[in-house]
């Protein structure tokens, strides 16, 4: 269930609250799916923007009447370690706040925070585009017919706009944590070949939290592949408590992903006498046909290692040849 409630107050235009209830569709190998609750979040960014812009989404366009898809450019999912999205599980029930302000009519920028928890929540960053050669071309524009009045304008463009320049210049948006080790040197690249019926969504573009599976996907097999590589269980048991994501382009369906992946690793204390093994990773991701940067990310995940396990073993070993 996905519901959306204007909250009764003076001001309250740009803001709602959004309710999750966690089905099947929403879980993973571990509780809350990372890609599900981005796809849910982005489904309750643009029914905002429809209501708040007085038109449905599918009839907004630019002044040349070109179609516009409202695009997502950042996101960032700020948890913590000891409550990581694994901790959400089914029939659990997710009541959100939520924000929404623009710059101009070229950028959205909001906020879903988790109630009852001010440092839990979902940033992210829109713009308006459409496809000027398809999918491997995209160009900004900006919609006439979109009423901005009842959105908050901000001041300057958002900042996530910098962070994302950033990252692109570092193929990187955090930095090593204290006590991090490598688990390999540089990154290590896997492919992804676009599933059409999979992958793409309505425009015809790859879907941005579809991104996140490729990620997850890559991720998963460097692991696997590792002379030393950790057991299934402790790869089933990772889960997400930090997550950034620039945006840059996207593919066609014939498109094969080049992904690559970085890898780092500490020791962490979840409970009493229980550890947790806190994982780093860096990603970027290149179209094969001209290696055209199509995502940077870096997540920290969380898995916790019951005393006495292989999990932990591993754990153990890896922060002993460090």
């Amino acid at each position: 269930m996905c519901v959306a409630v204007q909250e009764q107050s003076q001001n309250a235009d740009a803001r709602a609250r959004f309710t999750l209830e966690l089905g099947m569709p929403h879980l993973g190998r571990n509780n809350l799916s990372e890609s599900a609750l981005l796809k849910a979040i982005g489904h309750d960014r643009w029914m905002r923007v429809q209501e708040l812009g007085g038109l449905p989404s599918a009839r907004i366009r630019d002044d040349a009447g070109a179609r516009l898809y409202e695009t997502f450019f950042y996101i960032d999912i700020h948890l913590r370690p000891d409550r990581p999205l694994a901790s959400f599980g089914e029939s659990d029930v997710l009541h959100f706040r939520t924000d929404l302000s623009h710059f101009g009519k070229s950028y959205l920028t909001g906020r879903h925070v988790l109630l009852g928890s001010d440092d839990a929540w979902i940033r992210s960053s829109n713009v308006f585009i459409y496809p000027e050669h398809g999918p491997s071309k995209l160009s900004v524009s900006f919609p006439r017919n979109l009423d901005f009045t009842r959105i908050p304008e901000l001041p300057s463009p958002p900042e996530t706009l910098g962070w994302c320049r950033a990252a692109r210049a570092r193929s990187a948006f955090l930095e090593p944590m204290p006590g991090d080790v490598a688990l390999f040197e540089g990154m290590r690249e896997c492919a992804y070949e676009i599933d059409a019926d999979r992958d793409l969504n309505g425009a015809g573009l790859v879907y941005f939290a579809n991104f996140v599976s490729f990620l997850e996907l890559a991720e998963r097999k460097v692991l696997a592949g590792l002379d030393d590589p950790p057991p299934p269980a402790l790869l089933d048991a990772r889960s997400t408590w930090r997550r950034l994501i620039g945006y840059y382009g996207n593919a066609v369906a014939s498109e094969r992903l080049d992904v690559r992946v970085a890898a780092r690793a500490r020791l962490v204390g979840v409970a009493a006498e229980t550890r947790g093994l806190d994982l780093g990773f860096d990603y970027v991701i290149h179209r094969s046909s001209d290696a055209k940067l199509l995502v940077v990310s870096s997540a920290r995940k969380i898995a916790t290692l019951q005393p006495g396990s292989d999990d932990e073993a591993w754990a153990l070993r890896r922060a002993a040849n460090a």
